[in-house]
């Protein structure tokens, strides 16, 4: 053999033993590779999470592979047991706060009139205030000082309850009303018995000719009427007949009456058409005429015309109840025979009494 067919042999046997050399290399690689995918926990096959209940049931289907028999179905609970359901825990809604109205006051009464109408008033009870006074006060229940200071209470429940806007619950003596179309003020209050002007000055009313339909204004249930007792020199306001069932105390104004018992006690009425403002004086002393707003017109700025209906005013006129010019002659027997007031107080009285409605009784 020549030296190059040898060498040319060599070199072959070479490259085969390389070749051979790298398939087994590459063959032992590739079952490396697939036994550690095998082991790996990405190639695993992925079991969804099962609930206790479910793993309960897989064991008691799960039989020994050792064995023949068919499997045999556990049942989870005991027959004689009874699932107990849990609720779910709902949110607890805290129920929002409303102011409940108080309970209606319940009152007993200790058989002092005086200390229960103050009781009622401590308690922002007017109304019941009110009517325990006023009913031992009518009905002659009280003492002299008793009866004194119950008129005092009186006077001050009727400046809230009745003179105000306030209207309050149960009160009978009064009512609101919304204006209708066309509605006037004297209309609805001679309606009620009381005066346009006191309607006005209870509802603040600054011009009665811009009322509007769909106003609500507070009534008073009238008419008035005033009683005078000449030995204390007052009048006393009422709302209903005096001293009846249902009348209330109003208020008391001091008073001037006529010299030498000159005033006749009995019942009067308010003459229609005989209320006058800014009156002229007809001097029955021959003094002639005195013009209204002259300072020496004697009868002020109202005058309130009365003609008697019983008793011994029975068939007597031109008599009245009017303003002064002399304020020390209250509570003084100075006039002819009419029934003088302070000029404020009367100008109250003016609003109070109504013509044709109204009485005033004199007693002595």
């Amino acid at each position: 053999m020549s030296r190059s067919t040898r060498r040319a042999s060599r070199a072959l046997a070479i490259v085969l033993i390389l070749t051979l050399a790298a398939g087994i290399f590459i063959t032992a690689q590739k079952i490396k590779a697939s036994r550690a995918g095998a082991a790996s926990p990405l190639n695993k096959p992925q079991l969804l999470e099962q609930s206790p209940s479910q793993k309960l049931a897989d064991t008691a289907l799960r039989t020994d592979p050792l064995q023949k028999t068919e499997p045999t179905l556990q049942p989870l609970l005991s027959t004689t047991q009874t699932p107990t359901l849990q609720p779910i825990a709902e949110p607890i809604l805290q129920p929002v706060a409303v102011a409940a109205p108080p309970p209606a006051p319940t009152y007993t009464l200790s058989g002092n009139p005086l200390a229960d109408g103050r009781a009622r008033l401590e308690d922002a009870d007017p109304i019941a205030a009110r009517k325990i006074l006023n009913d031992a006060f009518i009905f002659g229940r009280l003492s002299e000082p008793d009866a004194a200071a119950a008129q005092t209470l009186l006077a001050k429940i009727s400046q809230d309850v009745t003179f105000s806007r306030k209207a309050f619950k149960d009160d009978p003596t009064v009512a609101m009303y919304a204006l209708q179309a066309g509605d006037e003020l004297q209309k609805v209050a001679a309606a009620n018995g009381i005066t346009w002007e006191l309607l006005r000055r209870v509802n603040s009313i600054a011009d009665p000719k811009k009322v509007r339909a769909g106003q609500t204004v507070k009534l008073i249930k009238g008419p008035f009427h005033a009683v005078i007792t000449k030995s204390k020199f007052t009048m006393d306001i009422y709302l209903g007949s005096p001293g009846e069932t249902g009348s209330i105390y109003v208020t008391t104004f001091p008073v001037g009456l006529g010299k030498d018992d000159s005033t006749p006690a009995g019942t009067w009425q308010v003459e229609p058409h005989k209320k006058l403002k800014k009156p002229t004086y007809y001097s029955p002393r021959g003094e002639g005429v005195i013009a209204a707003g002259d300072p020496k017109n004697p009868l002020g700025d109202f005058w309130i015309g009365i003609s008697g209906i019983d008793g011994q005013a029975i068939g007597k006129t031109s008599y009245g109840i009017h303003g002064t010019i002399e304020p020390d002659s209250i509570g003084k027997e100075i006039s002819m025979g009419c029934i003088r007031m302070r000029n404020d107080d009367v100008a109250l009285v003016f609003e109070m009494l109504v013509e044709g409605k109204s009485k005033v009784i004199v007693k002595d």
